[in-house]
């Protein structure tokens, strides 16, 4: 067996037993990773109140042959996130966010970048106001970097500008300009103003998105998209979708 340690984002965590849960990490060395973590509740417990969901840590585990589900034998906490945890809003979505991460990330898949912008996103909501416009980059950022994020720059179909009129198409992964909205009866208009934030976003470095501008009506826009785009691909609505409606202001 091969002891691992690595920074870890917790991702979620299911009760088993009267002391022990199944935890997911998003780590900063291997990707995704399941482990068992023993002792972890009960008035005995080992790793105290805050193993919980988008908190940081120092992890070391192992693995278990023939098995996916690795031992952690420690886990100490580096960043409890208290600025999130303790403000429902805040809280609601960072929940969100980590389970975006769950979804989309096969176990074992390593990206640096994926394990950054999580840390990034973290960081902002801490200390940072406009959390929706973070949260729009965030997910834009994401499915770039895992190879879901559609054509934006040009029409999907005939490859030409889309300079005004254009629809974006879920079946075609992309705009469709004018003189090919009829290739996709179901595609749904999107303004200029939203093609425009999309590029600029997709465009721009992690180290810079902080000060990166959205208008409340573009934020709305890119709301609706990014949900249906992520539904589309994951065959469903994330558990965390409807608490976010009620909680985006």
């Amino acid at each position: 067996m091969t002891i691992q340690k690595s920074e870890a984002i917790l991702l979620s965590k299911r009760e088993i037993r009267e002391t022990s849960s199944i935890a997911q990490f998003y780590t900063k060395d291997f990707g995704k990773i399941k482990g068992l973590i023993k002792g972890v509740r009960g008035p005995q417990a080992r790793m105290g109140f805050y193993l919980h969901e988008f908190a940081k840590f120092d992890i070391v585990f192992y693995d278990k042959r023939k098995s996916d589900i690795f031992m952690i034998t420690q886990c100490d906490l580096l960043n409890p996130y208290v600025e999130i945890a303790e403000d429902l809003d805040k809280r609601v979505k960072a929940f969100y966010i980590v389970e975006l991460v769950d979804k989309f990330t096969p176990l074992l898949d390593k990206s640096l970048e994926v394990y950054q912008l999580l840390e990034w996103v973290l960081d902002f909501m801490r200390k940072e106001r406009f959390i929706n416009r973070a949260i729009i980059i965030f997910q834009l950022k994401l499915l770039e970097n895992l190879g879901f994020l559609p054509m934006f720059e040009h029409c999907v179909n005939c490859l030409g500008k889309t300079v005004k009129d254009a629809c974006f198409s879920l079946r075609l992964s992309g705009l469709l300009c004018a003189g090919c909205r009829d290739t996709d009866l179901q595609a749904a208009p999107i303004s200029r103003g939203a093609v425009s934030s999309l590029n600029m976003i997709r465009r721009q470095k992690r180290e810079k998105l902080h000060s990166l501008m959205i208008t409340n009506s573009i934020s709305t826009e890119l709301n609706r998209l990014l949900e249906k785009l992520i539904a589309y691909h994951i065959g469903e609505h994330l558990n965390t979708t409807g608490f976010m409606r009620q909680v985006r202001v």
